[in-house]
């Protein structure tokens, strides 16, 4: 009786050593950021000529003076990618082609086209010009 208890014990060491081993643990899914910042600088600074802007005051319209300049299409935009960081081609490929991009939309398609997916957004005036921040991420 004792040589088969011995042996079950000696049998069973295994399977409790093995029960006992740590799994490996998954590595979390790496994530990368990236904000886009676009500044829109007003190339006229009311957006609308001469004779409607005297046209518009003269009535006391300066509500219709301030949403026409809300929705001017002759602005200077600037855009700047910021990762953080600079360690691939990729991404100083992207910083050098922020420049040819003239609205935030198209800037954010081209990081989308990357595999950048939209997260948020936030616009700020200010006294200078309006500027955005969209926030973009993307598994690595």
């Amino acid at each position: 009786m004792k040589k088969i208890t011995l042996m079950l014990l000696v049998a069973m060491v295994p399977f409790l050593t093995m029960a006992q081993k740590r799994s490996k643990k998954k590595d979390k899914q790496a994530v990368e950021y990236m904000v886009i910042k676009g500044v829109e600088f007003p190339m006229d600074s009311e957006g609308m000529d001469i004779r409607e802007r005297e046209l518009l005051t003269e009535r006391g319209d300066v509500r219709k003076m301030q949403m026409k300049r809300l929705f001017k299409e002759e602005v200077d935009v600037v855009i700047k990618f910021d990762f953080g960081h600079e360690d691939n081609k990729e991404i100083s490929e992207m910083k050098r082609s922020a420049q040819k991009y003239n609205s935030m939309s198209s800037a954010a398609n081209a990081a989308a086209v990357k595999g950048w997916e939209f997260v948020s957004a936030n616009v700020v005036s200010g006294t200078i010009g309006t500027t955005h921040y969209y926030y973009m991420k993307r598994n690595k």
